[in-house]
């Protein structure tokens, strides 16, 4: 019996060793403890909880509360988290290879033999075990492999930004384009409340015979047409807002609320200076550098096919029967293998290795290519939004001014309806397009920011 609780206690403590082994292994900092509390996610990429949704779509949303919902509820920044997680998972199982293993059991087993006209003989076996061993061959592999590994995490980490980068620039035009078609809206309500008035002023002039009832008509029409462009526009306001509830991977049947923009954020920097920031700071040519690094060492990888190999092996036992650990036994061994010949296996190896690294190399400088272009038609479009709206301010003014001159003249009985009505078309015409103007300006820059990698 005390055999079997000897037995019964190693079980149940192998295990508790086994993890007290890995805790220490991991607060050494041999392992790499996983990256979700600090590496991956300074914006806390994390799936949002229902209810802190419900409390941020309560009342207006800013600019800064969509990015966040939009990155904890999208499914590509939770497949970039998960890659990169899972990298370094792959990098803590290369590190593995070059610690020992540790090994306990522990056994008990009972012979029963009978024979006829004899007697039954009853033995019992216990036998205890417990060693170390460490077994690393190609060393160079290994530690090749462990820098692949870092640079795999590196590329992991690059692609989690690069969806960050894309999702604000998304959530930024989705919000821009719902704002200008709130704007809209106001524009519209200002323009419908002046053809209001115009239509109740042109009835009290036909009252006092001072205008013919054609005046009354066409008065009613433009406001009644004006209406219908408000409601058109409102219409517009439910659309940018279902886009922009998409884009944060939310649902909700009631029109988002948001924070009205008051100053559009301006960028001024040279165009040599942004593509330099592009070539610095784009994730994914970063990612292509490491890609050439990794294809560079996988070529020396290859090439170490040409060199002896060496191997080490060490191992520690101690056994004994019952629960005495008496006997030990040290194992030792270093072997030199030096390849003859592989059937070119190497020859071909290194080869291939050197053909995906040209490979690597003339897709980087397409992609440089391709950045390049990305950057200059962003700028190009920039500029022309930037260049636009102070044109369109002073035309808002004029507008406003030729409103303001066809009311009085027309107030005076010296113009007719038409030449008012054209004034009040221009100046509703002039705000929209001042509003177009800014608003493409403020997705330009998102744009562009997202071209250099900075968005």
């Amino acid at each position: 019996m005390r055999k079997f609780n000897l037995l019964f206690i190693a079980f149940l403590i192998c295990p508790l060793l086994t993890h007290a082994a890995d805790d220490l292994l991991y607060s050494s900092g041999l392992y790499a403890q996983d990256a979700t509390a600090q590496e991956i996610d300074p914006l806390r990429l994390t799936p949002a909880k229902a209810e802190e949704i419900d409390a941020l779509l309560s009342g207006p949303l800013s600019l800064e509360d969509c990015i966040r919902i939009a990155l904890a509820n999208s499914p590509q920044a939770r497949m970039s988290q998960l890659d990169l997680e899972q990298a370094y998972v792959q990098r803590n199982l290369s590190l593995g290879e070059f610690l020992p293993t540790v090994k306990a059991s522990a056994s008990e087993g009972y012979t029963i033999y009978h024979s006829n006209g004899y007697p039954t003989v009853d033995t019992g076996t216990s036998g205890s075990r417990a060693q170390a061993q460490l077994s690393i061959s190609g060393f160079s592999d290994k530690v090749r492999a462990v820098k692949i590994n870092n640079l795999q995490i590196e590329q992991a980490q690059l692609s989690l930004n690069n969806q960050t980068n894309n999702i604000a620039r998304n959530v930024k035009k989705a919000y821009y384009a719902l704002a200008s078609a709130k704007r809209a809206v106001d524009i519209r309500r200002t323009s419908s409340e002046l053809y209001k008035e115009q239509y109740e002023r042109t009835s009290e002039f036909f009252k006092q015979g001072l205008r013919p009832k054609v005046d009354v008509t066409t008065a009613q029409v433009n406001w009644n047409n004006e209406k219908l462009r408000l409601i058109r526009a409102e219409n517009l306001v439910k659309t940018a807002s279902a886009k922009l509830a998409n884009v944060l991977g939310i649902t909700t049947p009631k029109p988002l609320e948001i924070v009205q923009i008051t100053d559009i954020e301006k960028i001024t920097i040279p165009f040599d200076e942004a593509v330099k920031t592009a070539y610095e700071n784009r994730p994914d040519i970063i990612s292509a550098q490491t890609n050439a690094k990794i294809g560079q060492i996988r070529v020396n990888q290859a090439k170490a096919g040409y060199l002896p190999t060496f191997s080490f092996s060490a191992g520690y036992e101690k056994y004994g029967d019952d629960s005495r650990l008496d006997n030990e036994e040290t194992r030792l061994m270093i072997a030199l293998e030096i390849p003859l010949f592989n059937a070119f296996k190497t020859y071909n190896g290194v080869k291939q290795a050197r053909l995906n690294l040209e490979k690597i190399n003339n897709s980087n400088r397409s992609l440089l290519n391709d950045v390049f272009l990305e950057v200059q038609s962003a700028y190009i479009s920039m500029q022309e939004a930037a260049e636009s709206v102070p044109l369109a301010e002073l035309n808002v003014e004029k507008a406003k001014e030729n409103l303001e001159l066809a009311q009085g003249r027309y107030n005076e009985g010296i113009s007719d309806i038409i030449e008012l009505k054209d004034a009040e078309v221009a100046y509703t015409d002039a705000e929209l397009s001042l509003l177009s103007a800014r608003y493409d300006y403020a997705a330009a820059v998102a744009d562009l920011k997202q071209a250099m990698g900075t968005n």
